[in-house]
């Protein structure tokens, strides 16, 4: 792995945060190194997204996604948390809601007729052996909505990124909006 050295004339943090995406970049990326020489995992959240996005027309859109980089998920037990949340439109529109982790969807809503509402949705992605452990739950405000939860055993390679992505469909834009989404890395003790 090269490490590009940023220019050294320029300021690296103000008081508050990390000014300069440069050196961001450079520190993240000697973390990198030293975490995959060391096969150690380093907990926090990952992404916060609080830009609303919603279906577009009839056609499942991606409302929300965030790439899982390569071998985040190092030793067995290191975990993925996914919430995310967001409404249904006042309609009688048959709406789909879809999280996916790489090529696997870890839950499926079908098609509902949900009326207005709020929902939310927790997932978790626990790395074992040559698998995952994957649990994925709804709640909503909605009663059209069954408050379930999916057991999936995930088949991801983790030596690449996947990308983890909330999808919606409906039959008109803006039948599902998407508030947020946090994702937490929790590495195993």
């Amino acid at each position: 792995m090269k490490v590009a050295l940023p220019d050294s004339s320029q300021v690296i943090a103000s008081e508050d945060f990390l000014v300069n995406t440069s050196w961001f970049t450079f520190f993240h990326d000697i973390w990198r190194a030293i975490r995959g020489g060391l096969g150690i995992s380093i907990g926090g959240t990952l992404s916060t997204n609080t830009a609303s996005s919603s279906n577009s027309g009839s056609v499942e859109t991606t409302m929300m996604s965030y790439t899982i980089g390569r071998n985040t998920l190092k030793n067995d037990g290191d975990e993925i948390y996914i919430k995310a949340w967001g409404v249904f439109a006042v309609n009688a529109n048959n709406k789909t809601i879809k999280l996916k982790f790489g090529g696997q969807t870890i839950l499926n809503t079908g098609a509902i007729a949900a009326n207005n509402g709020s929902w939310q949705i927790e997932a978790s992605v626990i790395k074992k052996t040559a698998t995952q452990e994957v649990i994925a739950t709804i709640i909503s405000s909605n009663t059209s909505v069954a408050n379930s939860s999916t057991r999936t055993i995930g088949t991801q390679d983790l030596t690449i990124s996947n990308n983890l992505s909330l999808t919606g469909q409906g039959i008109s834009s803006n039948d599902i909006v998407q508030h947020a989404m946090l994702i937490k890395l929790t590495p195993k003790d």
